[in-house]
């Protein structure tokens, strides 16, 4: 992604335009739609913001989306909230394919009386995204560790005594 210069509109034409910025659109609720997703949790919002063919190198783990997914989703319930705020973005859209990189602070909170610190996680996910049908999907994801303060990995300690909802 090249963010020396800006993702323009493909031409003048209003239509076009206007089409255009859909798709930029639709193309960042993806982010927003996943932070909504983990948090709450609800896997399958998360679910279905990828491609089901997407490869995804993470921040412990590269290979193929399920897996993935299984790993973050069980990931999560170790701790007794979590909050993704996406900051910046970047977009750009070459007719039915994109990228997008978006930066992001992940909250994990400990429950009262844990001894493990919060984690504060910050985040570079690298998207490539393509069209399917009328809707934007992440085809290859790459997360790049920016930060972190507390303990990444979490330590084990046992079974949360906490279970989320």
């Amino acid at each position: 992604m090249d963010l020396t210069r800006p993702c323009l509109p493909p031409s003048s034409n209003p239509e076009e335009i206007a089409g255009w910025l859909r798709d930029l659109e639709l193309i960042r609720q993806l982010m927003q739609r996943y932070a909504c997703g983990v948090d709450t949790p609800d896997f399958e919002i998360v679910r279905s913001v990828f491609h089901p063919e997407c490869r995804v190198e993470g921040t412990l783990e590269d290979g193929a989306l399920g897996p993935y997914l299984e790993g973050i989703e069980e990931g999560l319930h170790q701790w007794d909230a979590t909050f993704h705020f996406i900051g910046n973005q970047y977009v750009t859209i070459d007719g039915d394919e994109g990228q997008m990189e978006s930066w992001c602070l992940g909250y994990h909170m400990e429950a009262k009386g844990s001894p493990i610190d919060d984690l504060l996680l910050a985040l570079r996910y690298q998207d490539d995204v393509v069209r399917v049908g009328s809707e934007w999907r992440i085809i290859r994801r790459k997360t790049v560790k920016q930060f972190h303060r507390g303990p990444f990995p979490r330590p084990t300690i046992g079974p949360p005594t906490y279970p989320r909802p």
